[in-house]
């Protein structure tokens, strides 16, 4: 799963870089525009897989390796998530109030750094896993086929902090979990249908963008996609054991996928503070404003930007160990 982190979040980026899409238009009602029907292609629709798949991942995790699922158990990973959760948050929010120039001391409820809301709703229902848990325990599989549909129509208003679509990606990972069920290997069960299903329904949120129905299609997209990435990642892995008898991959793959993991969240909580314009600006005073180059631009500058982050969080690795071994 840690490689799997690196891509989801690099396609994260392209929302919070170039997300807006231009007012009005709808590919019904304003006719084909190649670059606002790439930004909706990628932004408003591949994107809507990545953090339900984070939170799939998430719940998946947390029960990983539990046996009996106590209150010492509890508290021990209660205690490591504000660690790696917590005070993260509250250190980037401050860099992203220092950069705006104003204070926010509500960043529990609108954190300053946007898309650190996902950290805010992780928090949320990793305190909650004692009724997870029993839920689990209790009703089964049951408890996903009540939370999927009302996520799916809305019943229960998305709140700050207590977000039914958290709630129901974070279940279904450690449903599975709990129930010993290798999360890849399920969903490689059902990529076929999943996958043909996300394609569809990623088909009909291009043409249907800017109309009602655009919003129920994503939600459904939501469920589909992140089975159908799994199933793949499943398959996918398959190459991996393959590369695992090399030499080099048994040298180097251990250290290689625990730096990639962490270097995306890195890239994750960073790219919103160190946005790099400089690079937009000088992109496009280079290349000039045709369509074909802010296809371009849209396309290539978030690459650059998450590549000098991960450069960044490279050279901090490197002078911290240096640190370390004198």
């Amino acid at each position: 799963m840690n490689r799997m982190r690196l891509p989801l979040i690099i396609l994260v980026t392209y929302t919070h870089s170039y997300g807006a899409i231009r007012e009005g238009y709808s590919l019904l009602g304003s006719g084909w525009d190649t670059y606002e029907v790439l930004k909706i292609l990628i932004s408003q629709t591949l994107v809507k897989v990545a953090v339900p798949a984070f939170f799939v991942m998430s719940g998946y995790l947390f029960f990983a390796n539990v046996e009996k699922f106590t209150k010492t158990v509890y508290w021990q990973k209660i205690k490591r998530r504000t660690k790696t959760l917590l005070i993260p948050y509250i250190i980037w929010n401050l860099l992203m109030t220092v950069k705006l120039g104003k204070i926010n001391l509500d960043i529990f409820i609108d954190p300053a750094n946007m898309p650190l809301w996902f950290l805010r709703d992780l928090m949320v229902v990793s305190l909650l896993t004692p009724v997870i848990y029993v839920g689990v325990k209790k009703l089964g599989w049951w408890l996903i086929v009540i939370l999927i549909p009302i996520y799916i129509t809305g019943i229960w208003a998305i709140q700050p902090n207590l977000n039914p679509y958290a709630i129901c990606f974070f279940t279904l990972g450690a449903m599975l979990s709990i129930k010993k069920m290798d999360l890849v290997e399920t969903c490689k069960k059902y990529v076929k249908p999943a996958s043909v299903l996300s394609v569809i329904l990623m088909i009909a949120m291009v043409v249907t963008y800017g109309a009602e129905a655009y919003m129920g299609l994503m939600l459904c997209f939501r469920v589909t996609s992140v089975v159908a990435l799994f199933g793949v990642a499943g398959i996918a892995q398959r190459g991996l054991e393959l590369c695992n008898s090399l030499r080099y991959s048994q040298k180097f793959q251990s250290p290689l996928c625990d730096f990639e993991a962490k270097a995306s969240y890195f890239v994750y909580l960073a790219h919103y503070v160190l946005f790099f314009g400089v690079i937009d600006r000088t992109f496009l005073e280079l290349f000039g404003e045709s369509q074909a180059s802010q296809c371009a631009h849209y396309l290539i500058c978030p690459l650059i930007k998450a590549a000098i982050l991960i450069a960044i969080y490279w050279s901090y690795r490197r002078v911290r160990a240096k640190i370390i071994d004198r």
